[in-house]
């Protein structure tokens, strides 16, 4: 006959076990009924009094933390939106920071609080391929053709470099979006597009009066080099030649 395994006595928790605590840099805990202590790995303080030094900060700081988080929470949406062909990736990998951090660090100071104020200096790109001189942009409605051509050492002008657009409605400057073309080549020399989603949070239309932010830039086949962005204003009924 096989004998029957003794069973462990459990240890039972004191029945006035208290919950973990911290005080003066030391937390209380329990660990198999007996009451244990470790510094804290924060510094101490209570709920309370947390609150009570957000409530004395200043105006400026106040405004600085609330650009801070709207611009973490920018980066992270446009860093989902460009994968596949997030240029922040390869180039961070030369740098001391993520790409995440690069992002945010590049296009704080084009926000505040509620979104981006200066669009003319937010960036899509980054990347050391040769930007094209864009030389015309058109719109009629939703739809848009731009026209560039090589400009560069030959090297930097692949052919087969292809066409991604990021843009903002005016209206919804939290907004960043994103188009790929993956068969407009740079040899190209030409695009026309329709935007697919003109609409705002609500999914209502937007007004076809509303001045759209475009940033087209070009990535390598491979996707590991790129153009750095550049910034289009384009107005309803634009047509304008570039320089």
């Amino acid at each position: 006959m096989s004998k029957k395994k003794k069973k462990k006595k459990k240890t039972a928790l004191p029945v006035n076990q208290q919950a973990t605590t911290r005080s003066g840099g030391t937390t209380t805990y329990y660990r198999k009924g007996r009451q244990c202590h470790c510094a804290s790995k924060r510094p101490a303080g209570s709920t309370e009094e947390r609150d009570r030094r957000r409530a004395k900060r200043s105006e400026r700081q106040r405004l600085l933390t609330s650009v801070f988080t709207f611009v973490s929470r920018l980066v992270k949406i446009l860093l989902r939106k460009l994968v596949g062909a997030n240029s922040w990736v390869p180039f961070a990998k030369d740098t001391s920071m993520t790409a995440s951090n690069l992002c945010h660090k590049v296009n704080a100071t084009t926000c505040d609080e509620h979104g981006v104020v200066n669009f003319r200096t937010f960036v899509f790109s980054v990347g050391w391929l040769a930007v094209p001189l864009y030389t015309r942009v058109h719109r009629d409605g939703w739809t848009f053709t731009l026209e560039w051509r090589h400009h560069g050492i030959l090297d930097e002008t692949r052919d087969d470099d292809t066409l991604v657009v990021g843009y903002f409605y005016d209206c919804l400057p939290d907004a960043p979006r994103v188009l790929y073309l993956p068969t407009v080549t740079r040899a190209a020399g030409t695009v026309t597009f329709t935007l697919p989603d003109p609409e705002g949070p609500g999914r209502e239309p937007l007004s076809p009066d509303t001045v759209v932010h475009v940033y087209p830039y070009l990535a390598s086949p491979d996707t590991d080099e790129y153009t750095r962005s550049v910034y289009l204003r384009v107005p309803p009924g634009a047509d304008d030649t570039l320089g």
